[in-house]
């Protein structure tokens, strides 16, 4: 963990609005990484294709918006792959859109599982804002925090087969207490202020920790379907988690319509 103590607070102790698969996937490369191995999360997962970077474009009057991979504030936050999309980049696309007198549509592309909370829902609140048409639109995967996004669009269009949904909030804390205990291993810490070391990774959360873990993930809960049913009516037993595909998606009211890709969204 010393090696990256940045990615391991991303991955852990913090609330999660991401698929616990991409999770997963980032965790066994964090490990290979610190055992000393060169191996990607595209390395990792025969779908990493689907998260190359993009660029920001422009067809007549039409502005392309890429949102491709794990949402962090700062791509830079994930430093051991290409696999983060950084809000900070797409805010700046988004301003490049809105200034630009020549362009009436802007159409963001999502290939996302979601990400950190961190800054995401501010991003939202900016394409909520902005004033031109706004069309969300995935041909393969859109959700988690790549929901709650595309939500705040003025239209969401889907292919059939895409990966939609996902709508709900998890932390993870990692407990090593009893490796250490049976490594023969004891910390000790001296500490001032109750919670100061709620979540440290030798001790197991105490239930008024686990409470107060709880109680933040269900408030980003509540602001992630408030954010949802913005724009549209979706019914509580679709915001707990699943995943739809792009049919399914459309018969719930996540999104407006189904389309064979991109190109026939453009054209």
């Amino acid at each position: 963990m010393k090696q990256y103590p940045h990615l391991v607070s991303k991955l852990f102790y913090e609330p999660l609005i991401i698929t616990p698969a991409r999770h997963a996937a980032l965790c066994r490369v964090l490990e290979s990484r610190m055992a000393g191995q060169s191996v990607s999360v595209m390395d990792d997962d025969d779908d990493g294709d689907e998260y190359e970077d993009g660029d920001y474009g422009e067809f007549g009057t039409d502005a392309i918006i890429p949102v491709h991979g794990v949402l962090i504030a700062y791509a830079s936050d994930i430093p051991m792959s290409s696999c983060g999309c950084g809000l900070d980049e797409i805010n700046d696309m988004i301003d490049i859109a809105e200034d630009d007198s020549n362009v009436k549509r802007v159409v963001f592309d999502f290939r996302t599982p979601g990400g950190s909370v961190t800054g995401l829902p501010e991003t939202a609140a900016k394409i909520a804002g902005m004033s031109k048409e706004t069309i969300a639109f995935t041909g393969s995967e859109c959700c988690s925090g790549g929901m709650w996004l595309a939500s705040q669009c003025d239209v969401f269009y889907a292919t059939g087969s895409a990966s939609i949904g996902s709508i709900g909030v998890w932390c993870a804390y990692l407990d090593v207490s009893k490796a250490m205990k049976k490594a023969g291993e004891n910390m000790q810490a001296i500490s001032a202020g109750k919670y100061k070391l709620l979540g440290a990774y030798w001790k197991p959360l105490s239930d008024d920790e686990k409470a107060m873990i709880q109680k933040d993930v269900d408030r980003i809960y509540g602001q992630f379907k408030q954010a949802v049913t913005r724009n549209r009516e979706i019914a509580d037993e679709f915001m707990q988690g699943q995943i739809f595909d792009g049919e399914q998606a459309c018969e719930i009211g996540l999104c407006d319509g189904l389309v064979g890709g991109l190109d026939e969204l453009m054209g």
